[in-house]
């Protein structure tokens, strides 16, 4: 869908320390906070972590494979607990705290995000992206609303919920508003290779330190997600960590974590 903006659209997809830590995340907010005079701030976010938790104390095991959560019938109760709930509020209750116009979507939310499962054979609840309708997102980030975003979705007849990787949920989005920048926030300060932080990387390097084994396992989908975006039309995409106020800046000015470009 098009849409008509005046300022552009950063999205910042956070997990880890970032999401859980509230001193990090309140800092992580007075950035986002700070940079509303020149951007439209999207956040974005997963909550793997509390979601496997209150899994395991259902009695469900959570199952990955190559890291992509297999995400079951029953489980997925507690994937829209947990995320369009549970963590989704917590989010903002501390960007309200901050005096952020703070609103919590989930892809549902008129229709933002529709999805099919990654096997529906199977009957996974795993689901990948098919189509984006960034006209309510438009209109929040207008009237000064800051959307904080969790990654569910349903399917296209509208009877099945599903879970959609929250990197890939943060990547369907800035293409869709076609972002100047996407940064994926995690606890790594940026893609490392012995030890230290590769600051700038093309598409054909990152495919080389794949092959090399110098990036592997979750930064493998996170890397060639990024790569997707950049592709379609993104600005800019950085992986990196957050710890304190200012970081953001840093960032977005190429002093820290990994820039990725074609």
């Amino acid at each position: 869908m098009s849409h008509q903006t005046t300022k552009p659209f950063l999205l910042v997809k956070i997990g880890g320390r970032p999401a859980a830590d509230q001193e990090v995340l309140d800092a992580l907010l007075a950035d986002l906070a700070g940079l509303r005079a020149g951007y439209y701030p999207v956040l974005v976010h997963g909550g793997g972590a509390e979601v496997s938790e209150m899994s395991r104390k259902l009695g469900l095991e959570p199952t990955f494979v190559n890291g992509v959560r297999q995400t079951s019938e029953a489980e997925m109760h507690v994937v829209e607990a947990v995320l369009a709930g549970n963590v989704n509020s917590r989010l903002l209750r501390r960007a309200l705290a901050q005096n952020i116009k703070a609103v919590g979507l989930s892809g549902l939310d008129a229709g933002l995000f529709w999805s099919q499962s990654i096997d529906a054979q199977a009957g996974s609840k795993t689901g990948a992206i098919v189509s984006v309708d960034t006209q309510l997102l438009d209109e929040l980030c207008r009237l000064s609303y800051m959307p904080i975003i969790s990654s569910i979705s349903c399917d296209q007849a509208g009877t099945s919920a599903l879970n959609i990787n929250a990197d890939d949920a943060a990547m369907a989005l800035a293409v869709a508003v076609k972002a100047e920048a996407l940064i994926y926030l995690s606890d790594i300060a940026g893609i490392l290779k012995d030890g230290q932080v590769i600051s700038s990387i093309n598409k054909a390097q990152a495919e080389a330190e794949i092959a090399k084994g110098v990036i592997s396992g979750g930064m493998i989908p996170k890397v060639r997600y990024s790569l997707a975006a950049l592709d379609r039309g993104v600005g800019k995409v950085i992986i990196a960590g957050f710890n304190k106020k200012g970081d953001l800046l840093d960032l977005l000015s190429g002093k820290a974590g990994t820039s990725l470009h074609a």
